[in-house]
């Protein structure tokens, strides 16, 4: 399955931004004294995963441009 170039680069950026967000909430749960370890961890991977999914799609849209511009 291939994902045009406009609806990578729409995932990818929703994805980094959620993967920032997740991962900024994991920070600031950390300085609550009460701090639910593993809900920090859970909350970091996931916001790691989702930047890493974005990053990722908006390589593969921006290759995909590069290849209908040499064809």
């Amino acid at each position: 399955m291939d994902v045009d170039t406009v609806s990578a680069k729409v995932l990818g950026t929703g994805a980094i931004i959620l993967g920032l967000v997740f991962v900024v909430t994991s920070v600031v749960r950390l300085w609550r004294p009460d701090a639910d370890v593993l809900l920090v961890v859970l909350n970091a991977a996931l916001g790691v995963l989702l930047l890493v999914v974005g990053v990722r799609l908006w390589r593969r849209a921006l290759r995909g441009r590069q290849r209908r511009d040499d064809r």
